[in-house]
């Protein structure tokens, strides 16, 4: 039997992603499990895992790096020896009529669907099933593309089809490829869906400087950066305003990265559960494999709120644009020593620019303020629990 080859869903806001390359050869015997291509989505480079055991047969078709593939999109087949070739050229992978993605009315998704019978446990994968109670698929109306009609994680998410989608950015600049069509796409569903309003203050961060240059001489590995400790200092403020943090509940801070390729912000989960050394440890991994653009789909998902840094770049302030679905991002510019006035006397104090842009139609100018003003204080008197 000739098994497809076909790209599974690798999040709920997927439809579509750029063919990147082919990790076998025509010909070239591929296990189960076994990587065999990878794409651009999700400003990730994912390595797709063969679902079946077979031979690699290309079709005169399929796509090559640069091509755009969408959902359930038959790319290829994996023959068993001495199998004809189909004769298919790449399609959508069909639906019968009872798979067909239908709208789960809101009040259905309380209550879990039935998933397996007796007659189609046998007949369901474990990861399939899993996918499947997650999701409230009824797997009694999903057809199974595996060995025997095996029922696969890709039948299931095959199902859900283009419902779960966020709506359609707007048109990206035309040549534009890969993760620059990405950020494009991004950044123009931000400024189009968005009304943006960014607020601007300076804060004293002399007792950052002083902290990072005691725990530099105190040989902590690796030693906390000003932005790992601007992450705990912003998730307490977010828990003080919670109105500019994405989501109720979870604080999952995004950190925009400068890559050869563009820019990648990966997350860092639970913020407040972590310690300042944790968050030093986690983001310094995950920006080095984003420069390495090793960062999975799910470390690039999830975020509820961003912060971006130009300080080495010499800015000093800068209007940050909102990285949707948040609605709220720090832009935070480079740390100068320069003198102040305080209190009729002139003093020397290492100061930093800090831009607060929210989404106006979600927060008010009030909240926010009053969100950059707490802020700005534990910037100047870093709380003693910023070292637990």
């Amino acid at each position: 039997m000739a098994f497809p080859v076909i790209l599974p869903k690798q999040g709920w806001s997927m439809d579509e992603a750029q063919f990147a390359a082919w990790l076998k050869k025509p010909g070239e015997a591929v296990n189960a499990g076994e990587p065999l291509f990878s794409v651009e989505t999700d400003k990730a480079v994912q390595e797709i895992e063969a679902l079946d055991a077979g031979l690699l047969y290309l079709l005169p078709n399929s796509p090559q790096e640069g091509n755009t593939i969408k959902i359930g999109e038959v790319i290829a087949y994996l023959l068993q020896p001495g199998e004809s070739a189909p004769t298919a050229t790449v399609t959508a992978l069909a639906l019968s009529p009872e798979a067909k993605p239908a709208t789960v009315p809101a009040a259905a998704k309380a209550a879990p669907l039935p998933v397996t019978t007796a007659s189609t446990a046998q007949l369901v994968s474990p990861r399939a099933a899993r996918r499947a109670v997650a999701a409230g698929v009824d797997l009694r109306h999903v057809k199974g593309t595996g060995k025997g009609g095996r029922i696969r994680e890709a039948d299931v998410l095959a199902s859900l089809g283009p419902a779960l989608a966020t709506p359609a950015a707007p048109a990206a600049l035309p040549g534009l490829r890969g993760l620059r069509r990405t950020i494009a796409e991004r950044m123009l569903r931000s400024k189009t869906e968005t009304a943006p309003v960014t607020l601007m203050t300076r804060a004293d961060a002399t007792a950052l400087v002083k902290l990072r240059g005691w725990l530099k001489s105190a040989g902590t590995a690796p030693v906390p950066t000003y932005n790992d400790m601007l992450m705990k200092l912003v998730a307490e403020a977010l828990r003080e305003h919670p109105a500019l943090n994405g989501q109720a509940g979870a604080i999952n801070i995004c950190l925009a990265v400068d890559t050869d390729d563009g820019l990648l912000a990966p997350v860092v989960r639970d913020v407040p559960g972590l310690t300042l050394q944790q968050v030093a440890e986690r983001s310094a991994d995950l920006v080095a494999r984003a420069r390495l653009r090793k960062l999975t789909a799910e470390e690039l998902s999830g975020g509820t709120f961003t912060i971006t840094n130009l300080g080495a770049m010499g800015v000093d302030a800068f209007t940050p644009i909102i990285n949707l679905p948040e609605c709220g991002v720090l832009g935070v510019g480079r740390i100068v020593r320069e003198p102040v006035v305080v209190n009729d006397a002139v003093v020397v104090q290492d100061r930093v620019g800090l831009s607060l842009t929210f989404d106006h139609r979600l927060v008010d100018g009030a909240p926010a303020a009053r969100f950059l003003d707490s802020l700005r204080q534990a910037v100047e008197h870093p709380p003693a629990g910023l070292l637990k």
